[in-house]
């Protein structure tokens, strides 16, 4: 079995192994762990995973390579791993504004990258993963990694130049619909609903959504003309969103959010 390591042990590297190991695709035993915090290791140590003392032995134990490590201190850790990752180890990373180039370059090139953007629903093993590939991805490789962040939620494989497109539209939408759920929950509790009532119907509300638009064949305007009535409640909702110009507004807040990722990105 490949040798799985991971640079970093936060709520991400916690929410992939956890999805992983649930999943079938690797166990404790496969994994090789370094953070400098070590307590962060000790829950999986006890399962069976190798505690590395340094980057440098676990990048030479890795098949795998996880970057799960802060963007401001990611070319830091890539500087110390240069020259000690194994020929044929395949690197993982979900670290945001940082392309596939920039990472191959500062480990000396000739590496095996594919980048990732999952976003924090992740955590809860719904998450929504992006996947870019490098040059020298094999399709097993991809596979691999596609299986790994699939035990979690879904994922899509796109070119890498997406990638900030996605941060937009499932990187940071999930604080979005939170947003927009807390509103529609507040409302709610000033119409004399408890809280607890409220969040109750309006994150199933959600929910329901969601599994509505997966797995109906219609398009998302076929089922809001299903749940509009003429001149009922629904309409005269819809009636004011369009009255404050709310599909534009929308556009504009994923627009902000894409814009500011390809600042970062550069």
């Amino acid at each position: 079995m490949k040798k799985i390591g991971f640079i970093g042990v936060g709520n991400i590297a916690n929410a992939i192994i956890n999805g992983a190991v649930k999943g079938g695709i690797f166990s404790e035993k496969d994994l090789v762990l370094y953070d400098p915090a070590p307590q962060k290791l000790n829950e999986f140590v006890l399962k069976g995973a190798f505690a590395a003392e340094g980057l440098t032995e676990l990048a030479k134990l890795a098949d795998v390579l996880f970057l799960t490590v802060k963007p401001q201190i990611l070319m830091s850790v890539l500087g110390e791993l240069n020259g000690c990752i194994k020929q044929n180890t395949l690197i993982i990373s979900p670290v945001a504004g940082v392309k596939i180039e920039k990472i191959n370059t500062a480990l000396g090139g000739g590496k095996k990258i594919i980048r990732v953007m999952p976003n924090t629903p992740l955590m809860y093993s719904a998450g929504a993963t992006a996947i870019a590939t490098g040059n020298g991805i094999e399709n097993d490789d991809l596979a691999f990694c596609e299986k790994i962040f699939s035990s979690s939620g879904v994922t899509a494989v796109l070119p890498e130049e997406q990638i900030d497109a996605v941060t937009g539209i499932s990187g940071s939408s999930p604080a979005f619909f939170m947003r927009f759920a807390r509103e529609i929950i507040n409302e709610g509790v000033a119409q004399g609903l408890s809280k607890e009532n409220a969040e109750k119907l309006v994150l199933g509300t959600m929910l329901g959504t969601a599994k509505m638009m997966l797995e109906s064949d219609r398009t998302a305007d076929e089922l809001i003309k299903a749940v509009a009535s003429p001149g009922g409640t629904t309409e005269a909702g819809l009636k004011t969103m369009d009255s404050l110009d709310f599909d534009n507004a929308v556009s504009k807040i994923i627009s902000a959010a894409i814009k500011r990722s390809e600042e970062l990105s550069k």
